[in-house]
């Protein structure tokens, strides 16, 4: 009898043991169904002429609907002329049923041609049947010694031309031994930024453009 309750108290102690590790065994294998390891797609849109790489170390399918979720990805845009720019992100979805993909958690636009050059906002929508990127929230932008801020704004590839709205220009100036001398300060409704011919021009519902120059002080 005593036999009988020390077999009972043993297999009580071990059936969750066995449970434990069938789960673990289970979800281990989900993981590496759901997983790609350096994910890489390319797809070319015939209509702009441009194609799109999409990179990453790691990205999930969706069985349910096939769409992506990208994790630190890495997004290069080719056209004829070879690398337009590339958007960084912390992640991404894309919505094959839509074909179009959504970029966020530190979003970073670069030009390789200007690496000084580069645009920083929260999130992306793009639809990838179109040249048009909608920066649908506040975004930063970095020229040489200029810093723009807009409220939201869309990047035209085939164009190369980005449309703000809200902006503020600022630009430093700097004399011959480094020393910042002073300020110009732009506020506008509308802006835009001509990549090719690296212009900007400012604009207002009222014709009006409010512009600072602040003189600085230098010993």
């Amino acid at each position: 009898m005593n036999y009988f309750k020390f077999y009972i108290v043993l297999i009580i102690f071990l059936l969750p043991l066995f449970g434990c590790q069938k789960s673990n065994k289970s979800a281990t294998q989900i993981d590496n169904k759901s997983y790609i390891n350096d994910f890489e797609l390319l797809q070319e849109n015939p209509n702009n002429q441009t194609s799109i790489k999409i990179t990453s170390p790691k990205a999930i399918i969706d069985p349910s609907n096939n769409d992506i979720e990208i994790f630190k990805s890495s997004i290069e845009i080719l056209n004829k002329n070879g690398q337009d720019f590339i958007v960084k992100s912390g992640n991404s979805t894309l919505n094959n049923l839509n074909n179009s993909i959504k970029v966020f958690n530190s979003v970073k636009i670069s030009f390789p041609n200007n690496p000084e050059y580069y645009i920083t906002t929260n999130s992306i929508d793009w639809d990838l049947n179109s040249s048009i990127l909608d920066i649908n929230n506040p975004f930063n932008i970095n020229f040489d010694n200029t810093k723009i801020n807009s409220s939201n704004g869309l990047y035209n590839i085939d164009l190369s031309l980005l449309n703000m709205d809200n902006s503020e220009f600022n630009r430093f100036i700097y004399n011959s031994e480094g020393e910042e001398t002073y300020q110009i300060k732009i506020k506008s409704d509308f802006a835009k930024w001509l990549k090719k011919d690296n212009t900007l021009v400012f604009t207002s519902n009222d014709k009006q453009v409010e512009t600072t120059i602040n003189f600085l002080l230098t010993e």
